[in-house]
């Protein structure tokens, strides 16, 4: 009895796992599709991993890929699919045109930050053949990258100007150099005054009076805007500020289009001359006032104001209580700062009747660049900040109450100075230096007291009859030593401005 018992407990349990496989033979057949797919997939990783990394490096993203860049766009990065050997990177890429710069690298991404803003109207090309990964393959062998190729182009050689000829007296135009193009901006109907070009590169910023009116007084000017895709309809250009209770005096934008600041004088109360943000809703007035001239840093966050007392930095958005961040004495004229905001250009009268160009330091630090019997009209800071370019006059002593204008480079590590331009019987004008350093732009007026058909005037007043723009190129390397460039007379204009 115990045996068969036995026997019967023995032949249950033996038939324990036919009974399983009854059930598998009766599951659903996704079932059996998941859990042979889950073995094949769990045999073949487990053989990736036996066998070692068989993934091939590769570019995963390349940040300036299909880009126009300009001078704000100081860095490009290379995001790979896993760690690199770094060295192998740096020794095989190649940009072409060649534009010096610097490597660096996190984790799997690779940067790379220029010296200096790429030459503009250019296509680049980025390559990377034969780099390598971090780690070998299983086999003991390097395993080489898939090869790349990346294309990013710099923005257009482009400038602004104050048309003179026919029916671009007195409108705006821009001139496209890469592109070979010429149109006129503004509409018949206004005489442009000044202008202003913001670092995107989307709007031009300008004042202008109503040429219809008999009144053409500077101070019924009003603050427009124009796009750049503008064409000449009415409808393209942007009234942003009238003039029925203050006069426009100055304005000025932050680096990144953001901010825009004016400088106005009431016409209805006796008080001291303000300044306001311009903002989408309603203009708002700033606790600082400003009589002389002023400048929005590079950084955007303070304005550099010319006072009788010297020359003062305040910040932005202080109330009328703070106190100046920084006050410089013995400066009467703020010109113009270095892009990275490493240093200003400031002009100071001196007892003898001359005037000085310095340059200050964001440290303190004061050197003076040149001293003139006439006037400092203009200065400008190269990209690499190894060359400053001024813009002066000088009294001409075999012409009574005649002055030159002059056009000279510095060297900020020698102090070695060269005059690259004269103008004789000149005593106003501008300058511009190209965003990428390559050229500067001048003018070369002709004025006149006689009636004209010309709605142009000068900076003094005068009536200009006849202008041309001029380029003269540069060679940031090494510009005091080569010999004087030839200037390109390119087209009839005045207060030309590159686009940045």
């Amino acid at each position: 009895m115990g045996t068969e018992k036995r026997m019967a407990w023995g032949e249950d349990n033996l038939k324990q796992p036919l009974l399983g496989l009854g059930r598998w033979s009766k599951s659903h057949p996704l079932d059996r599709v998941a859990i042979t797919t889950i073995l094949v997939l769990t045999l073949l990783i487990g053989g990736i991993i036996w066998s070692g990394d068989h993934t091939f490096p590769k570019v995963r993203e390349f940040s300036w890929q299909n880009q126009q860049i300009g001078v704000e766009d100081i860095a490009f990065i290379l995001t790979f699919n896993r760690a690199m050997d770094w060295e192998s990177v740096t020794d095989n890429l190649k940009i072409q045109p060649p534009i010096p710069g610097k490597f660096s690298w996190s984790g799997r991404r690779l940067a790379y930050t220029l010296n200096q803003p790429a030459p503009y109207g250019q296509s680049f090309q980025v390559t990377l053949d034969q780099a390598t990964a971090a780690t070998h393959s299983s086999s003991g062998k390097w395993v080489k990258i898939q090869p790349f190729t990346g294309q990013f182009r710099s923005r257009d050689r482009a400038l602004i100007s104050l048309g003179i000829d026919g029916d671009e007296n007195g409108r705006l135009v821009m001139h496209n150099l890469t592109q070979k193009t010429h149109q006129i901006l503004t509409p018949p109907t206004l005489t442009v005054l000044d202008f202003k070009a913001d670092l995107k590169r989307d709007r031009i910023l300008f004042t202008a009076i109503d040429r219809g009116k008999q009144n053409q007084d500077l101070f019924e000017q009003k603050l427009y805007a124009v796009p750049l895709t503008s064409t000449t309809a009415q409808s393209d250009y942007q009234l942003l500020l009238e003039n029925q209770d203050y006069q426009l005096l100055d304005f000025d934008i932050t680096p990144n289009g953001a901010v825009l600041i004016v400088q106005q004088f009431s016409r209805q109360e006796n008080e001291p001359v303000s300044l306001w943000e311009l903002t989408d809703s309603a203009p708002r007035r700033l606790q600082h006032n400003a009589d002389g001239q002023f400048l929005i840093t590079p950084d955007g966050q303070t304005l550099v104001v010319s006072q009788n007392q010297g020359v003062a930095m305040v910040p932005l958005y202080g109330d009328a209580k703070s106190k100046p961040i920084d006050f410089w004495p013995k400066f009467d004229q703020i010109l113009s700062f270095a892009r990275d905001g490493s240093a200003a250009l400031m002009a100071q009268n001196n007892p003898d009747s001359t005037r000085s160009l310095y340059l200050l330091s964001n440290q303190g630090q004061e050197q003076e660049l040149l001293k003139v019997g006439g006037y400092v009209l203009d200065a400008a800071i190269n990209p690499s900040t190894q060359t400053v370019y001024c813009l002066y006059t000088t009294f001409n002593r075999s012409q009574t109450s005649s002055f030159d204008l002059h056009i000279s480079a510095i060297d900020l590590d020698t102090g070695k100075k060269q005059r690259l331009i004269t103008i004789p019987k000149q005593s106003s004008g501008t300058l511009s230096l190209a965003p990428d350093g390559s050229a500067l732009l001048y003018e070369e007026v002709t004025v006149t007291d006689k009636p004209s058909q010309s709605v142009v005037r000068d900076s003094v007043g005068q009536t200009v009859s006849e202008s041309h723009v001029w380029l003269y190129p540069l060679q940031e390397a090494n510009t005091i030593s080569l010999k004087k460039k030839k200037p390109q007379k390119l087209l009839a204009g005045i207060q030309p401005l590159w686009l940045p």
